[in-house]
């Protein structure tokens, strides 16, 4: 039984993975205005966060958590290393919420995981990150970067979530027949 078990987080968060990156991969595939690429990608990127945190819990979700960001690093999407720990705990924030508060509510679970997510890489990324370790990128490289990483954060989460409400209860339903 802890083979099955193993096997199943193993692969689950695997899928979950691949998913999240081939979602971060449209955008090489298929040219989108900046801001078309953000809401549709950061969206289903963020769908496949809450969808690990649900189905492989908390650690499967901070797999997928944190390789995100480096394979969007990899791939030229985020401009700086230095973003990648600040988006890698923004992500682990949505997962850890989704996965505790889940089972008890979750439309609370979606809203806070959302609206934390959004806070976390508000105040890391615009008043911490760019002030502090990226002093010599042009202001207007600046403010593009202090622009995508606010409200669009909330938004791009927040249809993650939606599109995961409508999505979790299918896939539910199909493992329990598994």
């Amino acid at each position: 039984m802890v083979i099955k078990k193993t096997t199943h987080f193993i692969s689950r968060t695997a899928i979950l993975l691949a998913l999240a990156v081939l979602f971060q991969s449209l955008r090489l595939v298929m040219p989108m205005p900046a801001l078309v690429d953000q809401y549709v990608v950061g969206s289903l990127v963020n769908l496949c966060l809450i969808v690990a945190a649900v189905i492989v819990g908390i650690e499967g979700g901070f797999i997928v958590a944190v390789l995100t960001p480096v394979i969007a690093f990899l791939q030229g999407v985020l401009p700086n290393p230095v973003l990648v720990p600040f988006v890698a705990l923004g992500n682990a924030v949505i997962v850890s919420l989704v996965a505790l508060l889940y089972g008890k509510n979750r439309y609370v679970a979606m809203a806070a995981g959302a609206l934390s997510k959004f806070l976390v890489l508000y105040i890391t990324v615009v008043h911490v990150a760019i002030p502090l370790f990226m002093p010599n990128t042009p202001p207007q490289a600046k403010e593009l970067l202090s622009l995508k990483f606010s409200w669009p954060q909330l938004v791009t989460a927040s249809i993650g979530g939606i599109l995961a409400l409508i999505i979790l209860p299918i896939l539910e339903g199909a493992l329990k027949r598994t």
